[in-house]
């Protein structure tokens, strides 16, 4: 089955997201127009690729402002073919999380903020503006050979931070000279504060309703609560279907999620794995005779255990050898083992287990001096789970990084120039659920491997195991356009070498058939 019938096939499945089937019509027509537009991925652009640039193009826009629909509902047809994705009907389902911005430059639209560019460097924080959002993709792989995983997007949730009202903000308006009576005011504040000596500290004012709201808002918003309601999102989801009911859920994440707020808050059924300071202080279980004592509070926890930049260099601890599929290929991973350990942040009642993972050696080039990565520290709140399955999960964590590259260079999220509110979060919710519909559509199609089907890579591109998302875009533009022009026959392009005239004074020799293509382009 062709890419192009396989992703119509699994459009369908939208049908019951939209109240009209008109504005069903319209999704259809707006999923294609965004993912094979070129240049900049704008509604503007996908009505042009769509041919309807010379018609009423309101609808389109209305689209994601008004429309009424539920983002969630378009990540449906994941689920769906979940169970047949997975190597056993006993699986975990493996989900990594994580947060990521979408740059913008207008100070107008609803959301967007200053936030830490993480292209800055190590040693100078840089701030950019742009949108926040925390996403969640089901990580996937193949069932009969080690081949790298796939990442298929299921949330994409925004997560704007609250607005600090203003404390003064009646006083500032003042008129026409209230800038100048603002600068007077602070210069005589300073005459005054040398002047008089301040005995002892002047109580803080008492808060207003506004910034008690902000300070709710604030904490309803942060990245580890936003984190928690797509970990209870995604797990309503697999409870929503019998095949996944009660498969259990494997959540890892980096170590702005490896908190209270989140060990806290699981849902049932789910474990997660994340990293953890390699100073943390953890303890061992308490024991039977130390837990009444004469005074004080009752002890919760047993004795300090190691941290775990000391477990990596206690030899007292023994060093395991697991398989996993890492960077291209299948590798032995040292790694060093604690087990029923207990972190204040997870409380006395959740026992963890910490996995210290050696860092690999590695040459930059055949000769050169042996170097090494640096050292991974994972906890786990299930301290029976084998260990290939969970280095397994969190090497596979990578592949969500790589659906943020892709969402942003090549499918164009975050690059709508919208400010309705529900747009703006809209838009890109709808282009992140066509591109994983895209991805599910071409493993459906083709499986996990890269196939003849595609069209061939350049001479310079090394030989890759599974395809990329710009082989999918080419590929469902190619059966597009063969699709438009399978009754009028083309041009060959050896006809333009010999219509082309022959200078016989020239030294160059005449062009190639391949050599016009680049100057047809």
């Amino acid at each position: 089955m062709l890419l192009l019938e396989k992703f119509h096939e699994l459009l369908q499945l939208w049908r019951p997201a939209f109240a009209q089937q008109r504005t069903w019509q319209r999704a259809q027509l707006l999923t294609y127009g965004l993912l094979v537009c070129l240049r900049t991925h704008l509604t503007s652009n996908a009505i042009c690729a769509l041919g309807r640039q010379f018609l009423d193009w309101t609808a389109f826009y209305r689209f994601f402002s008004r429309s009424p629909w539920d983002p969630h509902a378009l990540f449906q047809p994941i689920f769906e073919h979940l169970p047949e994705l997975l190597s056993s009907s006993r699986s975990p389902v493996v989900v990594a999380l994580d947060d990521t911005l979408c740059k913008k430059t207008g100070r107008h639209i609803p959301g967007a903020t200053f936030a830490r560019d993480p292209l800055s460097l190590p040693f100078h924080v840089n701030l950019c503006r742009g949108l926040r959002f925390v996403q969640a993709s089901i990580l996937v792989r193949a069932k009969s050979a080690m081949t790298p995983a796939r990442a298929l997007p299921v949330r994409f949730e925004p997560a704007p931070p609250a607005v600090k009202p203003k404390r003064n903000q009646a006083k500032q308006k003042g008129g026409k000279h209230a800038r100048q009576r603002q600068i007077e005011r602070k210069k005589n504040t300073k005459k005054q504060n040398k002047i008089v000596v301040r005995k002892g500290n002047k109580p803080a004012p008492p808060l207003t309703a506004e910034e008690q709201e902000y300070r709710a808002q604030k904490k309803l918003r942060a990245l580890a609560q936003v984190g928690v309601r797509v970990l209870h999102s995604v797990r309503e989801s697999l409870d929503a279907h019998l095949r996944t009911s009660q498969r259990r859920l494997l959540a890892c994440g980096d170590g702005s999620y490896t908190n209270r707020t989140v060990l806290r808050n699981l849902p049932a059924l789910t474990t997660y794995i994340g990293r953890i300071r390699k100073d943390a202080k953890l303890f061992f279980p308490l024991r039977s005779t130390s837990a009444s004592r004469s005074g004080g509070r009752p002890r919760r926890y047993g004795e300090p255990a190691p941290t775990p930049e000391q477990v990596l260099h206690d030899p007292s601890v023994p060093m395991t050898k697991v398989r996993c599929f890492a960077a291209r290929q299948a590798r032995n991973l040292p790694v060093k083992v604690l087990r029923n350990l207990y972190w204040r942040n997870a409380g006395p009642d959740l026992c963890l287990q910490l996995v210290v993972i050696k860092p690999l050696g590695y040459r930059l080039r055949q000769g050169s001096k042996l170097l090494y990565r640096q050292p991974a520290f994972l906890i786990c709140t299930n301290p029976k789970l084998p260990l290939h399955t969970l280095l397994q999960a969190y090497v596979d964590r990578w592949e969500i990084e790589c659906n943020h590259r892709d969402e942003k260079s090549l499918i164009g999220v975050g690059q709508g120039q919208v400010r309705n509110p529900q747009a703006v979060v809209r838009l890109p919710q709808f282009q992140v659920a066509s591109y994983s519909l895209l991805m599910l559509a071409s493993i459906l199609a083709y499986g996990f491997q890269r196939t003849s089907a595609y069209l061939p890579q350049p001479k310079w591109r090394r030989k890759s195991t599974r395809p990329s998302i710009l082989d999918l875009l080419n590929l469902l533009r190619d059966q597009i356009f063969a699709r438009l022009l399978q009754d009028k026959p083309t041009t060959d392009i050896d006809d333009f070498a010999t219509l082309l005239p022959v200078d016989t004074n020239s030294p160059k020799p005449p062009l190639k058939p391949e050599t016009l293509g680049t100057v047809a382009a």
